[in-house]
């Protein structure tokens, strides 16, 4: 198969749907034409920032000389996002070469009845990261969770350490109604003798449920955050000069990235690795410049010009509460906000939290069978100049510059792909 063809083999199996279950998947990996016990694993979820803590920890390990594979999703604005090595996508040509390899390995162990039912496009995604990063002779392999945990297909490998970042409600249809339901989802990537990192706060439900599996299933777990683990930060205009007091060290860096969770993110991620100090060799200047380095589009990532630009991919009350938070300590008000949602998410409470920052909103739909129609929406905005584009983002933009307002584009993930894409092309 050639590139196109492989987008189109894979497209055809996301028709297929998606379900929750390790048994196909686990059969899968461990019938794979090669050994993984050379690559060290690192697994991480969350409802948000587990991405951006997982570039955090891959940054981390290249700047101290690593070769690190990192699997994220959703992507953005190309599906080959989702797999890099020291944060260089897959290319076209080893995209399709590995898939090849993968629908033909599929097939011989379907024919030989070893499983019953070809793999998830997730689980096709994750293949292609394990051929990719087995063959370019990685050493660690850093594995952002897709949904959940408990049955993820990243939960299908055994990492050196696994960590949770936070806990809050999204997905509640698939993981639970309620924070103890979905923590216990997410606390099952919790392995026997594994060492789990949980940046959650100390005294929160989500905490409780997570240390009470952590100590059934005989994990090793630690607090990112606690009296023995202290993160100071003062914000200094264009970063955050931070110090991370753990209980064997001090750490002190400077994040660049938006956002004063982003400080959380980087301590996270370092905490991780310090509980795994055996199997590295990490210099403290290292850490602080791999911290300094890290860079993740679409996290109040600011874009330069007339007007300025503000992407962010902040699609539930958390996320948005993030960007909200980061517009109040910048005083950004007065602001273009170009905003899609999905029918599932607390929209109200969102717009809620985005309202006062902004004098014009301008509606679209996300590209999705569960976005929120935009008349419905519009309803929901009081006293403001509210316009319609629906699917035309090429429009909505041009409008949006027109009207001379720093702009904010957020609240679906599947909006801001495409938005980025006309601003900033691959």
């Amino acid at each position: 198969m050639n590139y196109s063809k492989a987008q189109e083999y894979l497209q055809k199996i996301r028709e297929n749907g998606t379900k929750l279950s390790l048994e196909n998947i686990k059969t899968i990996i461990d019938n794979l034409p090669f050994s993984l016990s050379k690559i060290k694993f690192i697994q991480v979820a969350g409802t948000n920032g587990k991405g951006s803590t997982s570039h955090f920890i891959t940054s981390i390990l290249k700047s101290n000389g690593y070769k690190v594979g990192l699997f994220t999703s959703p992507h953005l604005q190309n599906v080959r996002e989702r797999i890099t090595i020291n944060k260089s996508w897959i290319t076209e040509i080893e995209f399709a070469n590995e898939i090849t390899k993968i629908k033909d390995f599929i097939s011989t162990l379907i024919s030989k009845n070893i499983i019953n039912d070809s793999p998830t496009f997730f689980e096709h995604l994750l293949l292609l990261g394990l051929f990719h990063f087995y063959y370019n002779s990685t050493d660690f392999v850093v594995l952002e969770v897709g949904l959940g945990g408990r049955l993820d297909a990243t939960s299908a490998i055994t990492p050196i350490v696994s960590v949770i970042t936070n806990i809050s409600l999204e997905h509640t249809k698939t993981l639970g109604k309620t924070i103890s339901e979905i923590a216990f989802e997410k606390a099952g990537i919790a392995k026997k003798n594994i060492p789990l990192i949980n940046a959650s706060n100390k005294y929160s439900i989500a905490s409780k449920v997570i240390e009470s599996v952590c100590i059934d299933k005989g994990a090793l777990y630690y607090q990112a955050f606690n009296k023995s683990n202290i993160l100071s930060t003062k914000n200094e205009n264009n970063y955050f000069d931070c110090s991370y007091k753990t209980e064997s060290d001090i750490y002190n860096y400077k994040v660049y990235m938006n956002g004063i969770h982003q400080t959380r993110n980087a301590s996270t991620a370092i905490k991780a690795l310090e509980v795994i100090k055996p199997h590295l060799h990490l210099s403290k200047k290292n850490i602080a410049k791999g911290i300094e380095e890290n860079f993740v589009p679409g996290r109040i990532e600011l874009i330069k010009g007339d007007p300025e630009i503000i992407i962010d991919a902040g699609h539930n009350v958390e996320g948005i509460k993030v960007l909200s938070d980061f517009l109040n300590m910048k005083k950004y008000n007065n602001n273009t906000l170009i905003f899609g949602v999905l029918r599932d998410k607390k929209f109200k409470i969102m717009i809620s939290l985005l309202e006062p920052f902004m004098n014009n909103i301008i509606l679209l739909e996300p590209k999705s069978n569960r976005a929120l129609p935009i008349e419905k929406l519009e309803l929901l905005f009081k006293d403001k100049n509210v316009s319609q584009y629906k699917d035309n983002y090429t429009d909505a933009l041009n409008y949006a510059k027109s009207l001379k307002n720093r702009i904010i584009i957020t609240g679906s993930i599947y909006m801001i792909g495409e938005m980025r894409n006309i601003i900033k092309p691959i």
